[in-house]
């Protein structure tokens, strides 16, 4: 187990990462202002549950297995990439909603769920980042396998309270602001920021 004040270093040097926006955050704001925080809730979830497995991959090795093959390191940016695509354009492409209909007919919690979820494991640099992060606050005169299990739930707890934070956040902007004209430049900017994301992980290089 690691000690309090390695333990509270890490919380505090997640939080400063976890609060920059990146794509996750992006979703989670326009899905709250269009939708409403119910259908953030299962993205939020799902985005927890990618990261946990994302970084026991990355903690079980398969971060070395990306870094040593190119093709292992291609494919699965190629597929992270284009799942990014497809998310920021249907953002592009999405009509304001009503207010009142909480769930629409091609959003549903399982599919809010899955996005939050692929988003994070079909991101190499994201394995690759929980390898380079954790690590770093590894002792070696403790067990390895319980100090990373308890890192890796901190982590994902402290982005679940985060992603929460921002999803009530938009969904309290979205009632306060029912433009549809709101809706759409929020939609727009977060499927830019997605896309972006795509482009970056398409040329990301194999460390």
């Amino acid at each position: 187990m690691p000690d309090f004040p390695t333990l509270l270093t890490f919380i505090t040097a997640s939080l400063i990462l976890l609060v920059v926006p990146g794509p996750t955050i992006a979703l989670i704001i326009s899905k709250s202002m269009s939708h409403g925080k119910r259908n953030a809730v299962p993205m939020v979830l799902g985005i927890a549950a990618g990261g946990t497995v994302t970084a026991t991959l990355a903690l079980a090795g398969v971060s070395a297995i990306l870094m040593g093959s190119a093709t292992a390191f291609n494919a699965l940016k190629l597929v992270g990439a284009l799942y990014l695509f497809y998310l920021g354009f249907k953002l592009l492409t999405a009509k304001p909603q009503d207010f009142d209909i909480s769930i629409t007919p091609d959003e549903t919690p399982f599919t809010t769920f899955r996005d939050g979820f692929l988003v994070m494991v079909f991101n190499p640099k994201g394995i690759l980042f929980f390898a380079a992060f954790v690590p770093q606050f590894i002792t070696a005169e403790l067990a390895y396998t319980t100090q990373a299990t308890v890192f890796v739930m901190v982590f994902v707890l402290t982005g679940m309270v985060v992603d929460t934070c921002y999803a009530l956040l938009a969904d309290r902007l979205g009632r306060l602001i029912r433009s549809p004209r709101v809706q759409t430049g929020v939609n727009r900017t977060a499927g830019v920021t997605i896309i972006g994301a795509g482009v970056a992980t398409l040329f990301s290089r194999q460390p």
